[in-house]
């Protein structure tokens, strides 16, 4: 009784619990019918949580029942079926059980410590990424292997981390370049040159490395001289440095010390190569480079002995070692002297012949142009003077009044039809192209030229006109095929604006401001609308930007302020 007496009230308490409990439920349910239902509190997808909260696998309720579901089955029946698994694995494979255990182990065992061995090898050429480079240079692009250098310039990433197809191409054109011209391989590489879908800083140099193999020096060096205009964000440091060194190598070759000494040592393209070659230019000219003393004997041998390809520098290192060093850097050279007055040629030798007189000085400095196209005229540059072409043209000056009477004479007795004025005018023409030419060559400005002496004047105007018409060829030439949409390789399109640049340039240095003011409006609405449809069209992000840079400089130095404006939105274009 005491036991039933102490159940009875808590039952009547459970159940009261309970009526209480399914009161306020259903009130609760009455008043959620009247308002709206919160979805996060009801359980359903939030719209604010997009498509992964409102699918049955993201939703609350979707996740609890599926999650209680393989609860549910991991308590009943717990590890049974892995081990019903191996047995049937046992069961099947009979006595071979272990040693296709052992053999599964072994295969995935080999194929984790390959992946983890791939993952340490690139994570260590990251670290000694800078290394990989260099030894390829030294061995298998120096053995001229070309294809084996093509792939192996892949495991250069640090020195190609912003163009590794560019990477692989250098090397296989700096390896043609250390073997006898391969014209199969050529074409190879020519191929994968230009399966390129845009261009890069390393196929332009491997397009010019390649000229280069072919026999077309000059070609190349029009190519590879464009390396120091280009985009620096582009550029990487690897090709600027295989560009210079072959430039460097070129003018040493060509006897051009000054190039190699200038080159030789520029911040960021310097390689020891070029090193040793600038402190020999230097020790053979008597010169000090800049920054550093002339090298000594020791200096020399050191810079040998760490530059690349020593057997065929030993002759040059022998006859800088021969030259005597400059112990310290020369004083500046003293003001120039008064224009010199004694004549090149004698007058009296020609006392009675001022057209001969004006012929012999008309060859002598006709013998000091440049034998070949690339060639430096250095000697014309420094001989052939404001005052000396100011004594050919008076020369030329007076010898015209004579060369009309034997003109004239002579036609009287050949009774020729040519009137002796026509036959005069013709070769006045072309004597003042010559000089015009020669002062090209020289690098004599226009106000070089006297132009209150007829010939002085006609020569003027001649090297006036060839400089004018050449810059408005090329720009001509630039606005065509951007209208026409006609595209050239990249190294060729480098090629073509790196040579309308140097048209330009040399017009301005001889033409002066007044043949700047002429030529700018042409010039800046082509070459803007050239480099806008290789920004837009193209990609050509390392080409064009230096191209909206410049443009910017010669709008500045004309004045010209709303192409100022232009260009410097242009170039703040991201890319």
């Amino acid at each position: 009784m005491r036991t039933r007496a102490t159940r009875e009230p808590g039952a009547r308490r459970d159940a009261a619990t309970v009526r209480d409990r399914s009161r306020r439920e259903h009130a609760n349910g009455e008043a959620g019918a009247e308002r709206p239902r919160d979805p996060l509190l009801a359980g359903g997808p939030d719209p604010r949580r997009g498509a992964l909260a409102r699918g049955s696998a993201g939703g609350p309720r979707g996740r609890d029942g599926r999650g209680a579901g393989a609860r549910f089955v991991c308590r009943r029946l717990g590890p049974w079926p892995v081990f019903a698994l191996l047995g049937l694995w046992v069961v099947l494979g009979g006595p071979d059980f272990v040693a296709q255990a052992y053999a599964i182990g072994s295969v995935l065992g080999a194929l984790i410590l390959l992946i983890a061995l791939g993952g340490w090898l690139m994570a260590l050429l990251d670290l000694v990424g800078g290394l990989v480079w260099p030894v390829l240079r030294r061995t298998v692009i120096a053995a001229g292997l070309v294809r084996t250098s093509y792939w192996l310039a892949l495991l250069a990433r640090s020195s190609w981390e912003r163009e590794r197809e560019g990477g692989q191409v250098v090397a296989a054109a700096l390896a043609l370049l250390h073997r006898s011209h391969d014209a199969a391989l050529a074409t190879w590489l020519e191929g994968k040159i230009q399966a390129r879908a845009r261009s890069g800083l390393g196929g332009i140099v491997a397009t010019g490395l390649l000229a280069a193999s072919r026999g077309d020096r000059d070609g190349a060096r029009d190519i590879l001289a464009g390396v120091d205009g280009f985009d620096p964000d582009f550029a990487p440091r690897a090709a600027r440095r295989a560009a210079n060194d072959w430039l460097v190598a070129d003018a040493a070759a060509r006897g051009d010390w000054i190039s190699v000494m200038r080159r030789g040592v520029q911040p960021g393209q310097a390689t020891a190569y070029t090193r040793f070659l600038a402190r020999a230019a230097a020790r053979i000219r008597g010169e000090a480079l800049a920054g550093e003393p002339n090298p000594t004997d020791v200096g020399l041998w050191v810079s040998w002995l760490l530059a690349p390809g020593r057997k065929a520098m030993r002759p040059l290192l022998d006859q800088a070692r021969a030259a005597p060093r400059v112990l310290h850097q020369r004083k500046p050279p003293p003001p120039a002297p008064p224009p010199a007055t004694v004549p090149l040629i004698d007058p009296a030798v020609h006392a009675d012949d001022p057209v001969a007189h004006a012929q012999a000085l008309h060859a002598t400095w006709l013998a000091l142009r440049p034998k070949t196209a690339g060639q430096p005229a250095t000697e014309l540059e420094q001989r052939l003077s404001a005052t000396r072409m100011q004594e050919l043209c008076r020369a030329w000056e007076a010898a015209w009044a004579p060369a009309e009477r034997r003109m004239r004479q002579r036609a009287a007795v050949l009774t020729a039809q040519t009137r002796a004025e026509e036959a005069l005018a013709a070769i006045r023409r072309v004597v003042a192209r010559e000089l015009a030419e020669l002062a090209r060559a020289a690098k004599l400005p226009l106000d070089s030229f006297e132009m209150d002496v007829p010939t002085a004047a006609q020569a003027a105007a001649e090297l006036r006109a060839e400089l004018l018409g050449g810059v408005e060829e090329g720009s001509e030439e630039l606005r065509a095929r951007t209208a026409a949409d006609r595209r050239l390789p990249p190294a060729e399109e480098s090629r073509a604006w790196n040579q309308f640049r140097r048209r330009y340039e040399e017009a301005v240095l001889l033409g002066g401001m007044a043949l700047r003011y002429l030529m700018f409006p042409q010039v800046h609405r082509d070459v803007c609308g050239y480099a806008v449809w290789l920004w837009n069209d193209r990609k050509e992000y390392g080409l064009s930007g230096p191209m909206f840079q410049w443009l910017l400089a010669e709008a500045e130095a004309v004045g010209d302020v709303e192409a100022i404006e232009l260009q410097r939105k242009n170039v703040g274009a991201k890319k």
